[in-house]
């Protein structure tokens, strides 16, 4: 009976002992699973670059103008007006710049509590154009998430563009990668790609993010784009802008026969793209001279057979054109002013970096036309293959 009683009772102090150790244990490791998967809210800093922001607080019905209000949360959502910008900032160092008209909703910005474990960051675009800077991870884990009304995309440490519509989103990758889903598929994105996601659609592949901002360059759909027209026509002969095809190449011909006095015949095509968010701006076309006159530097109105044309606003709002005037060889032996010689039937390559300040300053910040042009008594000069590439 006291043997009984003796394991008994080591049986009791053993069960207890164990008990003990084990709510000791599931108190640790509690602790330490909720040390290290609680999360805590985390604000987004707003700031306003210019012009006016609307913010609609979660639940809200009514935009008020956000000019005091600088720390949002989930399911708050801001919006830039016209001629605006904004900036958002998260806490891990990550950013995200609005252009005009945009719309993003914070659905949840969020992180490790007591650990730097986990973080998340879940965004949706709803329209416009917005530049997402996203910062090396602070934690072991982070998502960073945006929805568009077309698109999920999975965005990891880099520089991406994101441009919605109301027919599709527009992802492009200046640097890292990024996973992009519609219609239950998915695609992977890398550095100096790009992708469209159209209503109900599956993410086209990826492809070059290389741009043309300019419409039917190559004249392949005729003049369609373009306006064509004559200014400071002193006489009854005007000048033609028809479109040829020659060897393979589709291409602009300006032609004027013989007159007393010079006018001016115009190619024109609006572009209307800001550019602030590239960090390419080049200008890109062929160009061949047959005849015209001798060349003349007198401005705007400056006798060329060719003349290339960019109008454009900058930072400041400010409008200004560049020009550059091409003319045959033979017929200067002097240096002319934002003038290039060519040689006479020749095809010819030219390029230009309108973001060099030693080309086109100030800066451009928005593309708003293309022109080319031929001045003069007679000419007869080519254009063909017009690209303006941003990237």
């Amino acid at each position: 009976m006291e043997r009984n009683v003796e394991r008994l009772a080591w049986t009791v102090l053993i069960a207890a002992f164990a008990s003990l150790w084990a709510i000791g244990g599931a108190l640790y490791f509690g602790v330490n699973w909720y040390l290290a998967s609680a999360m805590a809210d985390r604000p987004v800093n707003l700031e306003i670059l210019k012009g006016t922001t609307l913010w609609l607080p979660s639940g809200g019905r009514q935009e008020v103008d956000a000019g005091t209000h600088l720390s949002l949360g989930g399911g708050e959502q801001i919006r830039t007006a016209e001629g605006s910008e904004a900036l958002l900032s998260f806490y891990d160092g990550s950013n995200v710049r609005l252009w005009p008209n945009t719309t993003i909703r914070i659905v949840s910005a969020k992180s490790s509590a007591y650990r730097s474990s986990a973080s998340e960051f879940v965004l949706a675009q709803d329209s416009g154009h917005a530049r997402y800077e996203v910062a090396i991870p602070a934690t072991a884990s982070r998502l960073f998430k945006l929805t568009t009304p077309q698109s999920e995309v999975l965005l990891r440490d880099g520089s991406y563009r994101v441009e919605v519509g109301p027919n599709s989103t527009v992802v492009s990758a200046s640097s890292g990668s990024a996973t992009v889903s519609g219609a239950q598929r998915a695609i992977e994105i890398l550095t100096g790609e790009w992708t469209t996601v159209a209503n109900g659609a599956a993410p086209t592949a990826p492809g070059s993010d290389v741009h043309n901002l300019v419409d039917n360059g190559d004249f392949s759909n005729s003049l369609t784009g373009w306006r064509s027209g004559n200014r400071d026509l002193a006489d009854a002969t005007a000048g033609t802008v028809t479109v040829r095809e020659e060897s393979n190449r589709t291409f602009a011909e300006f032609l004027r026969e013989k007159s007393p006095r010079p006018s001016e015949t115009f190619l024109h095509s609006a572009v209307n793209q800001d550019v602030t968010d590239f960090g390419m701006l080049n200008l890109r076309f062929q160009l061949r001279i047959e005849a015209g006159d001798p060349p003349a530097d007198t401005g705007f109105g400056a006798q060329f057979p060719l003349i290339a044309r960019v109008h454009y606003r900058d930072s400041s709002g400010s409008e200004e054109t560049w020009s550059q005037g091409f003319y045959l060889a033979s017929d200067s032996t002097g240096t002319i002013r934002n003038a290039q010689p060519v040689t006479r039937s020749f095809w010819t390559d030219v390029r230009f970096d309108l973001f060099d300040p030693t080309v086109s300053s100030p800066r451009p910040s928005e593309i708003l036309w293309i022109e080319f042009a031929a001045t003069g008594g007679a000419f007869r000069s080519d254009v063909g293959n017009v690209q303006i590439l941003v990237d």
